[in-house]
């Protein structure tokens, strides 16, 4: 596939796909959810883990806020 100007793009893209495809696979496969020790599926946990981040990074942000002031 020859796309003149999308070299690093499409580099980064397709390595994006196979890691991405790779985990979904690895999650189907194996007995990591057993180890883990939940029921959810692929998708519903990948979710999960991004809600718990970003719950986690404004908490970060709103508890910065309102530390610095003596008054």
């Amino acid at each position: 596939m020859k796309i003149p100007g999308l070299g690093c793009l499409k580099g980064c893209l397709f390595t994006f796909l196979i890691l991405f495809v790779g985990a979904w696979l690895i999650w189907e496969l194996t007995p990591l959810q057993e180890w883990i020790g939940t029921t959810k599926g692929f998708f519903a946990q990948i979710g999960d883990i991004i809600n718990q981040v970003s719950d986690f990074i404004s908490s970060i942000g709103g508890s910065g806020s309102g530390s610095g002031s003596g008054n």
